[in-house]
């Protein structure tokens, strides 16, 4: 799954940044069409994988954490893209970025139920949400629910396990 994201990111920033003409943008203009275009990017990609896994659950809180899960692992990839840019693009550049978050978000996903029994949870939640971030990158539509949100899966995981 995360090989498949990662090709069809690498043709589409291909063909944006040979789209783009760099040279008539300024900086924030190029920056904003770079997270618009990322954004689209993962959109693309996030959908399907997520259709794919939904349609085998039945269950609304399975399809809630799955939610949470690919709205979690589509900003690393947004994150990602946005941060190394057209100049430093290649699919190594977005595999190396993407690894360390993606580690800790599926070691946050496996230990869940046993953090879930955890009387620091909520306050842990609460320090690692990323509040900003999550205004800055919405859940898309069909991953959007009351309790879809953003988290810093390292700062979940040492909060949760610090005495």
């Amino acid at each position: 799954m995360q090989r498949s994201v990662l090709v069809a990111c690498a043709g589409l920033m291909c063909a944006f940044f040979l789209a783009a003409p760099v040279a008539a943008q300024t900086g924030d203009a190029d920056k904003k069409l770079l997270k618009e275009t990322a954004r689209k990017m993962v959109e693309e990609r996030t959908r399907e994988d997520f259709e794919q896994l939904k349609n085998k659950q039945r269950d609304k809180d399975a399809v809630d954490a799955i939610k949470m899960l690919f709205y979690n692992k589509a900003y690393i990839y947004y994150a990602c893209l946005v941060s190394i840019g057209r100049e430093k693009f290649s699919d190594k550049a977005v595999a190396d970025c993407a690894q360390e978050p993606m580690t800790e978000l599926m070691a946050g996903f496996n230990n869940a139920k046993d953090y879930s029994n955890n009387p620091k949870t909520a306050a842990c939640e609460t320090k690692a949400r990323l509040a900003k971030e999550e205004a800055d990158f919405p859940p898309y539509a069909f991953l959007a629910g009351d309790d879809v949100h953003l988290y810093d899966f390292k700062v979940m995981r040492t909060c949760l396990t610090a005495r």
